[in-house]
């Protein structure tokens, strides 16, 4: 062969060498197309077609490269990531295809926030360089694959908000080159784990809002990169482990919402990077559940003031934390704290002049702790977005706070940059509140009142926020006169409102009322020592006034006719002055108007029927005035109105059908009146027919005859009976008869010297609309604040009633021997000639029932179902165990089923008691007890479904899932428990 035809051959072979390795390629390049094929094929839901460019096209081998959301190599051509974020509204729905593991160089799989569902297939574990698995937001079930560990170049996975259920995989936290895992808002259960080699690349750890128990590892600290900790709302127990402090790139910590006891370890403030720390929270992130799954954590001690004193430290959140000790005196001007509440603890002594160096706090909450002594006077208050110091002892004068310098109300510092750190203060719902509020009340202060400036900064901010400014002053002793122009911003912001109730504050209203607050929504100056006439007040101009409430003052005059053109008015509370003259004709022109208080006055004339033109009216009050003609008979349509007091007027003429009042207290005291009718008696159409005339006289004397035997026989028999009764118990029930004349309530458990009947009266406002938290077939329930952080609820009943007096006796004979922290406690009574008082405590969280019935529309959230199933077991296995005598609850069930329900009351008599020295480990239950722990609990969320099911019957509603798919998924949540 010659050299020209070697040159030729070899020249016409040269382009199979070219295409060789594209020829090799072309069946990756094709698994590729077809497996995003597949993918398409599993999606069942695409409302808005993104995936549309998906299609196969013969002509090219790599045109899947330019499909929506896929990104592939520049040279191989091969699919390196797959990212299909949208917004939700083009949210896709279906399952994740199996075949997405054949994308073999696959880096980035992020499909977030759609509706896919069922479990991660087990064939995605082939993708050995895959470098972020973003999964969040779907509905996938099932277990976290174990494979996830053998992503070696695995740097973050986030599957939050998802419906995992089992344990986290042994070896997930510290493998590989995990730099973020996200588990968040999952139903994960068991213990939390580290692996055993050093977790040196992870830096964000979230697993909020699972099913977590056990203590926190101490393994911990092993992670010793780790920025960002967020273990709040599961059920771990035990302390804070000290290790944390080891942790020194440490900027978040979350262990709000669990269980956890004992010392805030000092250690934390080894962390010397902490920007955000977090014990409590009574703000739920979920603002239609509003902190449902509640606060367990009860340390105990002060927190560290090293802690306190961290230079780095910007938001410290430990309400209700049962935290007690003092706060540092000694901040220096290095202070950083910008958002602190301590608010619903135990915290002693004074408000520290050291305070003051904290220049950049915009939200500071000390309420309903003991704080004593006076307020600093340079305390940033006109640069606070909210500043709370009410239900304390602080006393003195309230000085007028200028504003000392500029003030930063930027809820995050300018060298805070961190996504995480972001999070966390919207988490504390800081993003939510559209007031700027300053809280003076429930104190001790004196003398006249200052004005009130806020700073222009925070003024800028309001103008940016749309914020309105409340000002709350109210249960003080302050004196004197208001200042003219006291709030001088008050028409800078959204709205205004002020609170100055039950001081000693006088002056003529006229002078007083801040009719220059164009803005102006709330002006309550209830309880003071206001006078002169109202009538001349300008006030039409208020536009945007919804509540007047001056009651209990020294008002005298009539009503201005003003009044009346203030159509945003909803609450109208004069109430208890001297108010004279006619209610003007034109009040219906008020059709907003909800509450209506004009009791206790000197008012004159008719009862306007225009009144009922306020379709929403709920209160009307005119007792104790001198009105006379008709109650109007258009009272009858009111639907809404579920209070009506017109008694001790001079009323007369029939009394109209009312829809939702039933009694005849609201009547009494009208001599004119037609008399009140038996809600039992017989109806007109079913009266007997009349009997003639001759008969009907015979027998109306015989009957007058049989009347006055049994009369006389009934007093001999009352005054033998008394006779005989002040021999058989002696001067002992007349010191108890004359007791009760006095008016004294009468105590089971330990309670305050303010527990009185004059006292429980005017906590309770005369039993008012504004404290009334409920109503029932025997009466109504008030809530009351004897003296600063000591609530109790109050039941009133009466006498009138006989099935209310057994109600009552049955209440004193059953609740008057139970002290348990998940019953209701009777705290005393009180009978008196007209009515009768129960006194509980206070549960500021409501009851179950009115639980269930508020939530039946929405999910169930588990987590809440969990906390309840465990403080219904506390609470029966101390009726049926601890209680004496012993209360037996019947319950519905099989023998067989009630045998275990038994046996698991048992075993909460055992499991919850407080003490952890006594209280056996999960270990030990299971070792002493044949039967599983899971078992068990699973026949405990099945008894509280039964419950559910029970009360939410009363309603005709149902549970959004059902029970036998709730038992499936309650049973899956526990079956891994050790």
């Amino acid at each position: 062969m010659g050299l020209f035809q070697f040159l030729i051959l070899s020249l016409s072979l040269l382009p199979f060498s070219l295409f060789e390795p594209l020829l090799a390629t072309s069946t990756p390049l094709l698994d590729d197309a077809l497996s995003l094929l597949s993918f398409k094929e599993s999606v069942t839901a695409d409302p808005f077609n993104i995936l549309a460019s998906w299609k196969w096209n013969q002509s090219s081998s790599d045109h899947h490269c330019s499909w929506y959301g896929v990104t592939c190599h520049p040279l191989s051509q091969r699919v390196i990531s797959l990212n299909l974020t949208v917004d939700s509204s083009a949210a896709l729905g279906g399952t994740l295809s199996a075949s997405v593991a054949n994308l073999t160089q696959l880096r980035v799989l992020s499909i977030p926030h759609h509706n896919f569902s069922g479990e991660i297939p087990t064939p995605i574990s082939k993708l050995l360089l895959l470098e972020v698995l973003e999964l969040q937001g779907n509905n996938f079930t099932g277990y976290i694959p174990t494979h996830v560990t053998r992503f070696r170049s695995l740097r973050l996975l986030n599957l939050s908000s998802n419906l995992f259920t089992g344990p986290i995989p042994a070896r997930l936290i510290g493998s590989g080159k995990l730099t973020e895992i996200d588990l968040s808002n999952n139903q994960l259960s068991g213990r939390v784990e580290v692996g055993s080699k050093s977790c040196e690349f992870l830096t964000h750890l979230k697993l909020s809002n699972n099913f977590l128990t056990e203590p926190i590892p101490t393994e911990i600290s092993k992670c010793w990169n780790l920025k960002t900790l967020l273990l709040d709302g599961n059920i771990l127990e035990g302390k804070i482990p000290a290790q944390i402090g080891k942790l020194s790139e440490l900027r978040v910590l979350d262990v709000s919402r669990n269980s956890l006891t004992e010392k805030i370890p000092k250690e934390l403030a080894n962390c010397l990077k902490l920007c955000v720390l977090v014990l409590t929270n009574l703000v739920d992130e979920d603002s239609s559940l509003d902190s449902a799954r509640g606060e367990f954590n009860a340390f105990v001690g002060a927190i560290p003031f090293e802690l306190l004193l961290l230079p780095t430290l910007e938001i410290l959140w430990a309400p209700r934390a049962n935290l007690a000790g003092r706060l540092p005196s000694t901040w220096t001007e290095s202070c950083s704290l910008r958002v602190v509440n301590l608010g619903q603890n135990y915290i002693t002594g004074v408000l520290p002049e050291g305070i003051k160096m904290c220049k950049n706090m915009t939200f500071l909450d000390l309420s309903s702790n003991k704080l004593k002594g006076y307020l600093p006077l340079q305390l940033q208050v006109p640069c606070m977005l909210y500043f709370n110091i009410s239900r304390n002892q602080i006393s003195g004068f309230l000085p007028r706070f200028g504003n000392h310098g500029s003030c930063d109300t930027s809820i995050v510092s300018s060298n805070v940059n961190n996504q995480d750190i972001l999070k966390a203060y919207l988490g504390l719902g800081l993003d939510r509140n559209d007031w700027i509020i300053h809280d003076f009340s429930w104190n001790r202060f004196v003398g006249a009142l200052p004005l009130f400036f806020v700073g222009d900064e925070l003024l800028a901010t309001s103008n940016d926020h749309n914020f309105s400014y409340r000002l709350l002053l109210s249960n003080n002793k302050f004196n004197g006169s208001l200042p003219i122009g006291m709030v001088p911003q008050c028409n800078s912001f959204k709205g205004f409102s002020i609170n100055l109730n039950a001081n000693k504050i006088s002056g003529e209203i006229s002078h007083a009322f801040p009719v220059d607050c164009l803005r102006l929504t709330d002006f309550e100056a209830a309880y003071n020592q206001f006078g002169g006439s109202f009538s001349g007040l300008a006030i039409s101009h208020l536009v945007m006034l919804q509540r007047l409430d001056l009651r209990g003052n020294a008002l005298s005059g009539p009503l201005p006719h003003e009044l009346v053109n203030v159509k945003s008015l909803k609450w109208v509370l004069l109430g208890r002055n001297n108010m004279t003259g006619e209610i003007p004709s034109q009040i219906g022109h008020l059709t907003s108007l909800v509450v209506l208080d004009l009791s206790q006055n000197a008012l004159t004339g008719f009862i306007p029927p225009s009144l009922t033109k306020a379709s929403g009216l709920e209160t009307v009050l005119l007792d104790h005035n001198k009105l006379y003609g008709k109650i109007p008979s258009s009272f009858s349509t009111l639907v809404s109105l579920t209070q009506l007091d017109v008694s001790f007027n001079n009323l007369s003429g029939n009394i109209p059908h009312l829809q939702r009042i039933n009694g005849c207290d609201a009547f009494k005291g009208n001599k004119y009146l037609q008399s009140c009718p038996d809600p039992h008696s017989a109806s007109p159409a079913n009266l007997p027919v009349p009997l003639d005339v001759h008969k009907w006289r015979s027998r109306k004397k015989i009957k007058t005859l049989i009347i006055a035997a049994v009369t006389c026989a009934s007093v001999v028999l009352c005054l033998l009976a008394v006779i005989i009764l002040f021999f058989a118990f002696g001067r002992k029930k007349l010191t108890r008869l004359s007791s009760l004349r006095r008016k004294v309530v009468v105590t089971f458990a330990d309670s305050p010297s303010e527990l009185n009947y004059d006292n429980v009266v005017r906590a309770t406002g005369n039993f008012s609309i504004q404290n009334l938290i409920g109503t029932g077939g025997f009466g109504s329930t008030y809530k009351a604040e004897l003296v600063p952080g000591f609530l109790v609820a109050v039941k009133r009943l009466s006498i009138g009633r006989f099935q209310g007096v057994q109600q009552f006796e049955a209440e004193i004979r059953t609740l008057g021997r139970i002290r348990h922290k998940n019953l209701v406690t009777l705290i005393g009574y009180y009978v008196g000639e007209a009515e009768m008082l129960l006194i509980y405590n206070y549960l500021s969280g409501g009851n179950l029932e009115s639980f269930i019935h508020e939530r039946s529309t929405k999910n169930v959230n588990w987590g809440v179902i969990h906390k309840i199933a465990i403080d219904i077991a506390q609470a029966l296995a101390y009726l049926h165990y601890s209680c004496v005598p012993r209360i037996l609850w019947e319950v519905d069930t099989e023998p067989e089923e009630k045998e275990k329900l038994l046996e698991l009351l048992r075993l909460a008599s055992i499991c919850t008691v407080e003490s952890l020295s006594v209280r056996p480990s999960m270990k030990q239950v299971n070792s002493s007890k044949p039967l599983r722990f899971a078992f068990k609990f699973f026949c405990l969320f099945k008894f509280v479904i039964k419950l559910f099911e029970a009360e939410i019957s009363k309603t005709n509603r149902k549970i959004p899932n059902s029970t036998e798919f709730s038992l499936q998924h309650t049973k899956s949540l526990t079956v891994s428990r050790p």
